[in-house]
């Protein structure tokens, strides 16, 4: 797997903690050049010591997702820099719960401007420079939510859900000329985001294991990965469940409380 990451320049937005900040460090390992983007700089310096340590030269540039005008200058600065970057990895999003019956509208708007509108900002401005050089890696990090709508879960399944069309349409048009692109969707992963009991999380893995599958899912060039095989398999149960028995299974075996807040997770 070395090979395929060894001298690359790989672009991993929300790497200041969580997912994005192990992998940086993972793909470092690896061989890998990374650009660290995330909004909190001072987090980004430790996770660049990390790759440091990991035998890399990091390029650090402080963004916020939600910016057109923040990821038009990322990707100015890795194109001048680096000379472009052969993979990018728009891994930036929010969690949260927004129950139906106290639903928030700031929350829903937030999680639409970070994890859809985020994700077409980290990876169309890239795209015309890798068209001009017949080559390139688009990866999006989705969620196994993102394929029915789960309680209290409205704003995030859905921006999720919509962040998979966007990827498989862009796969779709940008395979003939040489650029792939790959969605992942894991489920619970130990991070700040995971870091909470407000509902159940089975088969919750180690951060250092999601990002052993994500780099194998982009050494492949898989265009859909699910992780863990534990949660894949219930996906593929759960998509195939009728409505009426998904409404009436998911609130009992979700562990989802009736008395949550909406919140940002």
């Amino acid at each position: 797997m070395k090979r395929c990451f060894d001298g690359r320049v790989v672009v991993v937005t929300g790497a200041s903690s969580g997912i994005g900040a192990d992998l940086a460090v993972y793909l470092s390992g690896l061989g890998a050049r990374p650009v660290l983007v995330a909004r909190r700089a001072d987090l980004l310096q430790a996770v660049a010591k990390a790759c440091e340590d990991a035998g890399a030269k990091p390029l650090v540039l402080p963004a916020d997702v939600a910016s057109r005008g923040d990821m038009e200058h990322v990707r100015d600065t890795v194109v001048s820099t680096c000379g472009g970057a052969d993979i990018v990895i728009a891994n930036a999003g929010v969690g949260g719960l927004n129950p139906a019956h106290k639903f928030d509208l700031d929350i829903h708007r937030r999680t639409v401007e970070v994890n859809v509108l985020g994700m077409a900002n980290t990876l169309v401005p890239f795209i015309p420079h890798m068209i001009q050089r017949g080559s390139g890696h688009l990866v999006g990090i989705s969620s196994l939510a993102a394929f029915r709508g789960l309680p209290a879960a409205a704003s995030y399944s859905s921006t999720k859900a919509a962040q998979g069309i966007f990827l498989e349409s862009l796969r779709v048009d940008l395979k003939p000329r040489g650029i792939a692109v790959t969605s992942i969707h894991p489920g619970f992963v130990v991070s700040p985001m995971t870091d909470h009991h407000d509902f159940a999380m089975p088969f919750r893995i180690p951060v250092r294991e999601s990002s052993r599958l994500i780099a194998r899912a982009i050494a492949r060039r898989k265009p859909v990965y699910l992780y863990p095989w534990q949660m894949r398999l219930l996906t593929w149960f759960n998509r195939k469940l009728p409505p009426f028995l998904f409404d009436w299974l998911m609130p009992r075996v979700s562990g989802q409380r009736s008395d949550v807040d909406p919140k940002m997770l």
